[in-house]
């Protein structure tokens, strides 16, 4: 505290504590009674009255009032009911007079703080609470009229931004109000100051400001033509994401590039185009002005009409039936759209997951239009190519899959069921996007608990996958990741179903494959008698010799399953000489941590 303190009284009791309306209860009115700190006002209504000494016991601290006892009384009287008074009470009380008291004891203990230098630790600490407080409590209405003021830059703002914490904290304001002018504004006027470097590292979530945009993509297009090839991923992708905030920067940013490509470095912004389009594909709010950028010919209303339309589908929460049916309509009449909207990665599985999700019940007309857009979008990614797409087995091929999953639901055995429609890809992918949900979404907790008696089903269709379609492993090994923290120990043998169907990517060569699955199965928390299992499974599968990254793999897994506790037969007749195996073998720097080391340095010792 700063400045001459009160003389320190004993204890001041609730009744002398002073409110804005003076000094309350201590003091008596003309008549000698105790003046009330409630104004009373008559009424005929005991309704109206009840209502009113209600909004008096909600009042902060009313339970300290000198006439509180009797104000109870009255609320009685009129029909009130005690517990109600309870808890009102209860509910406003603060305790100021209790937080004064030890305010002032804390005075007459310890003195007055005097005014002195903070210290940088103290600095760090108070500048933390601050920013977390603004970061909290930030509203961009309030800063609505800042330029209609006329009071021109705030003087706070210029002092704000002349150190790092300070625009660090306009950055992060800027991310979580990327609408607010006066942000946008603060990071342009930063940019004006000289730290075009530090804005750019920050990267496109930043970047609302037209100006502040156009600065960043001319300075991430220079990095990126002159960075060693090692950041070239890094800055591509918050070039990526710059670019496809929203269509405005989208289409700006390949107008410009388009522009460029009759220039000597013609090639370099050709390819730098193309893998933005890619990129587009998969986000939501770019995509619908591809349309903008066919060619010659294509470029047409319905082809504009068409783009706007995937969009809307693909911002939505769930597929609507009317985007499904005029899209449709359009590729169904005379002059139809360019089949080349329809290959967007994005669409195709959002399509999927709503056709598989397993508590959507869609009407069959829902249904049927939306099998049929996949058809169209699965025929028109393979026009063209040696092995062209057959639509009627297609839509065949997914109406299949979709009464398989509906039968493993309704309890149907999977010994009953042909799986051969898992050799097309488009229903292998509608199949695992009902089986993520079903594992790994919101719900997954209950139906390990209810829905057991599908688990050998599910087991089978990952299996079957995991066969026939290569692009899925990769998917399905994270689906595994996912699921083993959720299931716990409650369903060991499903768990180890698991993971001797993450071994399958190793029946077909996909070693590297398998030691990104390991890498990421090592950091998850779960029993680590199922790494003990997938080392024993794996060993009695593979013999020697073994590559340099299949030994490490595996003696990763080793390690991190504790393999002290593999003993008897297992730990003789496969552990021990696959670890007298790897002495053989000369591994690459760094590709062991120092517990393999010592693992593998231990078998040398004896």
């Amino acid at each position: 505290w700063v400045g001459s303190a009160p003389p320190c009284p004993g204890r001041m009791t609730s009744g002398e504590v002073e409110t804005s309306g003076g000094k309350r209860g201590s003091e008596e009115d003309e008549e000698g009674e105790p003046a009330s700190a409630f104004p009373e006002e008559a009424s005929d209504d005991p309704e109206a009255k009840r209502a009113k000494l209600e909004g008096t016991f909600q009042q902060k601290d009313a339970i300290t009032e000198p006439k509180i006892l009797e104000t109870i009384k009255e609320y009685v009287a009129v029909g009130g009911k005690p517990q109600t008074v309870v808890e009102m009470l209860s509910e406003s009380y603060v305790g100021y007079g209790a937080m004064i008291n030890v305010v002032l004891h804390w005075i007459s203990t310890f003195g007055l703080a005097e005014v002195t230098e903070y210290k940088e630790e103290e600095q760090d600490s108070l500048w933390t609470f601050l920013s977390q407080f603004v970061r909290d409590n930030f509203n961009p209405a309030a800063f609505s009229d800042v330029f209609s003021s006329g009071g021109g830059i705030p003087e706070w703002l210029q002092a704000l931004i002349q150190f790092p914490e300070g625009r660090k904290l306009v950055y992060d304001l800027t991310d979580q109000h990327r609408n607010c002018l006066f942000l946008n504004f603060a990071v342009h006027h930063i940019l004006q100051q000289g730290y075009d470097k530090e804005v750019a590292a920050v990267g496109g979530s930043i970047s609302g400001n037209f100006n502040v945009f156009n600065r960043l993509f001319v300075r991430k297009i220079k990095e990126l033509h002159s960075c060693a090839s090692e950041k070239k991923e890094s800055i591509l992708s918050q070039l990526f994401q710059m670019c496809c905030t929203d269509e405005i920067k989208y289409t700006y940013s390949r107008l410009i590039l388009a522009a460029a490509f009759d220039t000597p470095y013609g090639t370099f912004f050709r390819q730098f185009s193309a893998k933005l389009e890619a990129y587009a594909a998969k986000n939501t709010q770019a995509w619908k002005m591809k349309s903008l950028f066919l060619s010659g010919s294509e470029y047409n209303p319905k082809n504009i009409e068409a783009a706007f339309c995937i969009s809307s589908i693909l911002r939505s929460s769930t597929v609507v039936l009317g985007d499904v049916q005029k899209l449709n309509r359009m590729y169904k009449e005379g002059d139809t759209p360019s089949v080349e909207l329809l290959r967007c990665p994005a669409l195709k599985e959002k399509l999927l997951r709503d056709l598989f999700a397993p508590k959507r019940k869609l009407g069959e007309q829902h249904r049927l239009h939306i099998v049929e857009v996949i058809r169209r979008t699965v025929v028109s990614e393979m026009a063209g190519s040696s092995q062209p797409a057959d639509s009627e087995e297609i839509g065949a091929a997914i109406e299949q899959a979709m009464a398989c999953v509906a039968g493993v639901t309704s309890g149907v055995k999977i010994a009953e069921v042909s799986l051969d429609f898992l050799d097309t890809p488009v229903a292998a992918m509608g199949v695992y996007q009902w089986l993520k949900v079903k594992l790994t979404g919101e719900e997954s907790e209950d139906f390990f608990e209810s829905g057991t008696s599908a688990l050998p089903a599910i087991d089978k269709l990952m299996s079957e996958i995991m066969h026939r379609q290569a692009p899925l492993r990769a998917d399905l090994l994270d689906v595994i990741c996912e699921t083993l923290p959720l299931v716990g120990n409650s369903l060991p043998a499903f768990s180890k179903q698991m993971m001797d169907s993450a071994t399958i990517v190793l029946i077909h060569g996909e070693a590297e494959l398998f030691s990104a699955f390991s890498k990421k199965l090592a950091k998850q928390k779960f029993d680590r008698s199922l790494i003990r299992h997938l080392v024993l499974k794996v060993l009695s599968m593979v013999g020697p010799p073994y590559s340099g990254l299949f030994a490490s793999t595996l003696l990763r897994l080793i390690t991190a399953g504790g393999h002290e506790r593999i003993s008897g037969e297992d730990r003789r007749s496969k552990l021990l000489p696959f670890l007298a195996a790897c002495e053989l073998i000369e591994f690459k720097a760094n590709a062991l941590g120092p517990k393999e080391e010592a693992l593998l340095a231990s078998m040398k010792a004896g």
